[in-house]
């Protein structure tokens, strides 16, 4: 079908009427001739409402203050007798007598060098002015945020220059907020951390890592050193262009110098510990014949203790690798790496009561080993293993030591020493009561350790 002006004014009528934006036709007069359904929808005006009267008149004839706006003043008006686009932002009033900002263009329709009317195209900007409003309260909270953290926040360049600030970080280095921003982080780093610090960003500049986390020192204004725990990560844009890095800064001088206290406090503690317990094994070999009866198990047992304590004292008392606990406690009887010992377990850190324990008790399985069970002979092997397993819906740690090839074990008519030692003194420090059980083909040991 050949194009013609039906063709035409059909297609503009479906452009129109689908348009998103509200559109009007105004004639000579500045009367409306027309609205579209976006119109309709946005002003919850009609034609028939419209029609004939001026759109001044009704969409824009007072201000949200309630004075009157002119029509002199009426930049959508303006463009019929300037013969001018116009275009701006401008505040409309609703059927309802609400006010709401628009978007506009006003286009003067020209024939022949005649103006026959208007054109007026109006975008609502409720929703962009809510969004702008709310991304401003977000803006203004993240700024308040960023100022008043307890800790010191600032941004930090490519080149590693300090470029914003907040107040927490001028009163931990002494440094005014000028001061600071002409300043990089290498500026306040003592010598000794600049080497891991510089190479931790350079890190972080190629891309090799996300952030990281280290304490460092910094010099203040008034050249007093101060420790501080340090986390920077990276702040990129929409495709990962990294614009500046964000770090957190928090004085931790006060807990470093507690922590120094405490370790000098433990360190004369160990030591005392050590005298003591060598001055109770001087007491003891002096004290007791050569040939007082079972003098050789407690020396032994005295040893023990003190290998204990040796291996608390360098994981720093905050437990010791299980395996570590039962390769020192073992080694007196040949150790893991004779063929005729094994252990095997999991990976697992026992609290300071519990390796002690582990380790008497290893003692004593031992010395009884050696003197009667599977270490007496030629053949004997002990197995020692150990696993995780749940016990009244919570985790222990159940350790088994197990005799085979040794001679034939009977039960004892009596409980000896290293026997109540296992299963009373140090029954307090684990889980529940340990059980030793005389089997013909073996000694077996069982005990559990909490988790928790």
């Amino acid at each position: 079908m050949p194009l013609s002006e039906h063709n035409v004014a059909a297609s503009f009528r479906a452009i129109c009427n689908n348009a998103n934006a509200a559109l009007f036709v105004l004639d000579d007069n500045q009367h409306c001739i027309y609205i579209n359904p976006a119109g309709e929808e946005m002003t919850g005006y009609g034609l028939k409402e419209l029609s004939g009267k001026p759109l001044h008149d009704v969409l824009h004839h007072i201000l949200p203050d309630g004075k009157p706006c002119s029509l002199e003043d009426c930049h959508v008006h303006n463009a019929f007798p300037a013969k001018e686009r116009e275009q701006g932002e401008d505040v409309f009033i609703h059927s309802d007598g609400t006010f709401y900002p628009v978007a506009y263009t006003a286009s003067p329709i020209i024939e022949s060098g005649s103006i026959l009317g208007t054109v007026v195209e109006a975008r609502s900007l409720v929703e962009e002015r809510k969004n702008q409003s709310k991304q401003a309260r977000e803006r203004a909270l993240l700024a308040s945020t960023f100022e008043n953290a307890a800790m010191g926040m600032v941004h930090v360049g490519l080149d590693g220059a300090f470029i914003r600030t907040n107040q927490k970080l001028c009163d931990i280095t002494g440094y005014d907020r000028e001061e600071l921003l002409n300043l990089s982080f290498r500026d306040i780093t003592h010598p000794d951390d600049q080497t891991i610090d510089t190479e931790l960003f350079r890190q972080l500049k190629n891309g090799d890592r996300n952030g990281y986390n280290i304490e460092k020192r910094y010099y203040c204004k008034n050249g007093e050193i101060i420790w501080v725990n340090l986390t920077i990560s990276a702040h990129q844009d929409e495709i990962g262009e990294i614009l500046f890095y964000i770090m957190v800064v928090e004085d931790i001088t006060d807990i470093k110098e507690y922590q120094h206290h405490l370790e000098i406090m433990t360190g004369e503690l160990n030591h005392r510990i050590k005298n003591t317990l060598a001055i109770v094994q001087a007491i003891a070999s002096m004290s007791l014949p050569k040939d007082t009866k079972g003098k050789e198990a407690f020396m032994e047992r005295l040893h023990t203790l003190s290998r204990s304590h040796d291996l608390l004292v360098a994981d720093h008392w905050a437990g010791s690798n299980i395996k570590a606990v039962i390769k020192q406690a073992i080694h007196p009887f040949g150790g893991i790496e004779n063929a005729r010992i094994s252990a095997s377990g999991p990976e697992h850190i026992l609290e300071p009561r519990s390796a002690v324990a582990l380790s008497m008790a290893i003692n004593e399985l031992g010395t009884n080993a050696l003197k009667y069970g599977a270490l007496s002979n030629e053949d004997g092997h002990i197995s020692m293993s150990w696993e995780f397993d749940s016990k009244d819906d919570s985790r222990a740690l159940k350790f088994t030591w197990a005799e085979n090839g040794g001679p034939k074990v009977t039960v004892p008519k009596s409980r000896g020493f290293g026997t109540n030692l296992i299963e009373r003194a140090l029954a307090s420090t684990m889980r529940e009561k340990p059980k030793i059980e005389f089997n013909p083909d073996g000694v077996r040991f069982r005990c559990y350790f909490n988790t928790d």
